[in-house]
């Protein structure tokens, strides 16, 4: 198994960065493996028929291969909160950025080269455009629409973890990152994925980045002139698309509502509580309680984890803001 090799330094140079392009990217893979990941059925079936056919290009290119994609698609993110065109212009418009070397490489571990690899290969600069466009496109028809409740679950599990650090120091953190794929024992951040040698992180520190799309395991970014990256799996995920991600009646504009609102009222005072409490504040019974919550979950709004068999609620950002600002 691949493994982090940690040293003092870098503990202190572990951060999180929410990544709307490297979420496009992970979501024309799901669309385009051929065995899609964890939950993800319902969403590829419903969102395969919105897909135009100028953003096809990506998802042949995401899906490729099950873990790697050409490095450049993957630049340093900033510390500052970024855009998906941020991202794009990022990896698309950069100049400097290797593109044919990076895309050599990606070629060289893939069984069959598809035709969108071979036109990087040879006319980088006319296939970055080319697929700036599509990945554009892409975003629209895919993602654009339902980004606002990905967003909130993406933040809330950032917010989370950054709690658990604060709490319990980093070592708590990275031991509970993703327990299914990831094992931590200072100073190795051993995780699932192709075998390759040990990668010292050398001072450089680490960027977590939550994904809501990479359900079946971990991706790494790891190469010479960037901070290293690892994607994992966002703790609400399974939850999230179990509870109907894929469908439109879950955006925010079929979540406000009286009841609905006072069940985020709730939640914002009882933050964790469970669906038997809630219900009891809401004077209603726990299966209409948790009804309310699935729709809430569904719109990026409360988020929830279990632990044995409790289940425990609270607001996501979105929720909170969602709150303060329509409903109070």
């Amino acid at each position: 198994m691949p493994r982090l090799v940690f040293s003092g330094p870098d503990l202190g140079r572990v951060r999180f960065a929410v990544l709307p392009f490297q979420e496009t990217l992970k979501a024309a893979r799901g669309l385009g493996l051929l065995k899609p990941p964890a939950g993800l059925a319902a969403w590829r079936h419903a969102r395969r028929a919105a897909l135009p056919a100028a953003a096809r290009p990506v998802v042949t290119l995401c899906s490729a291969h099950t873990w790697h994609l050409p490095d450049f698609l993957t630049p340093q993110p900033s510390t500052a909160p970024m855009s998906f065109e941020d991202e794009l212009h990022a990896a698309l418009d950069d100049p400097a950025a290797p593109v044919q070397r990076d895309t050599a490489a990606f070629a060289g571990v893939l069984a069959t080269v598809p035709a969108v690899v071979e036109t990087l290969l040879h006319h980088p600069e006319r296939s970055r455009q080319a697929l700036r466009h599509a990945f554009t496109a892409f975003h629209q028809a895919v993602l654009a629409a339902d980004w606002p409740r990905l967003h909130a679950q993406l933040a809330a599990d950032v917010a989370f973890r950054a709690g658990i650090a604060a709490r319990h120091g980093m070592d708590a953190m990275l031991a509970t990152l993703c327990p299914q794929h990831v094992r931590w024992e200072y100073p190795l951040l051993e995780f699932d994925g192709p075998g390759a040698p040990d990668f010292p992180l050398g001072g450089r520190g680490l960027v977590l980045v939550p994904s809501m799309f990479l359900t079946d395991g971990v991706h790494r970014q790891l190469n010479d002139r960037q901070q290293p990256m690892l994607f994992y799996p966002a703790r609400t995920a399974a939850a999230f698309w179990r509870d109907g991600g894929a469908w439109p009646d879950g955006r925010l504009a079929g979540a406000v509502g009286e009841r609905r609102a006072a069940a985020l009222r709730a939640l914002a005072d009882r933050p964790g509580c469970g669906t038997t409490d809630l219900a009891a504040a809401l004077g209603v019974t726990p299966a209409t309680a948790s009804t309310h919550v699935a729709n809430l979950r569904r719109a990026g709004l409360v988020v929830t984890t279990r632990l044995a068999r409790t289940a425990r609620h609270e607001l996501t950002p979105l929720g909170r803001h969602l709150l303060d600002t329509h409903i109070g």
